[in-house]
């Protein structure tokens, strides 16, 4: 197990082979950092998860991904919208660091953790287990885990306390992009 790093371009993942993706610094009082909107023009094969009982499409032809790379904050939000432009998911990568030296192409550090909800769905914390062996191999510290988990009960909260403003808040970004 190592530390992955990920780019805003999602470099890590072949089956995309051409992309649209439009990027802009925004320093506002509740947001500082990169936002972009990247657009899924061809990929191999679509990518689908299960989430629950049923599979969910997060990945095709006509698919954007709004994401939110913040400064000074230790995660990553990507907000999926189908080919009809409604939003299927939000998923935040809890981040070890988020680097964003190259503006056009930021990066991040995932820890492993996300914290993903839908519309209609609570939101679920993921993937604590690959937390757990991140510490026990010291690709993490405890200081980090402790922060990790933290950090994703406070999305957790900040979220049900406040969908509707959450909703508005992406959906002026994404009406900004594209």
């Amino acid at each position: 197990m190592n530390l992955i790093h990920k780019n805003i371009l999602r470099d890590e993942m072949p089956k995309l082979n051409h992309k649209i993706i439009i990027t802009k610094e925004v320093c506002e009082k509740d947001f500082k950092g990169i936002v972009s909107l990247f657009t899924i023009i061809s990929i191999d094969n679509a990518i689908w998860i299960k989430k629950d009982d049923r599979q969910l499409c997060i990945a095709d032809v006509g698919y954007k991904w709004l994401q939110f790379s913040p400064e000074n904050e230790n995660w990553w939000l990507t907000v999926v919208y189908n080919s009809q432009e409604q939003l299927v998911e939000s998923y935040f990568d809890i981040t070890k660091e988020n680097i964003l030296v190259n503006k056009a192409n930021p990066k991040f550090i995932d820890m492993f953790l996300d914290v993903v909800f839908s519309i209609d769905d609570e939101p679920v914390i993921l993937d604590e287990d690959e937390l757990k062996s991140a510490v026990e191999e010291n690709l993490i510290t405890i200081s980090d885990y402790e922060m990790a988990i933290l950090l994703a009960k406070r999305i957790v909260n900040c979220y049900n306390r406040n969908k509707a403003k959450y909703y508005k808040w992406v959906d002026r970004f994404y009406k900004m992009l594209r």
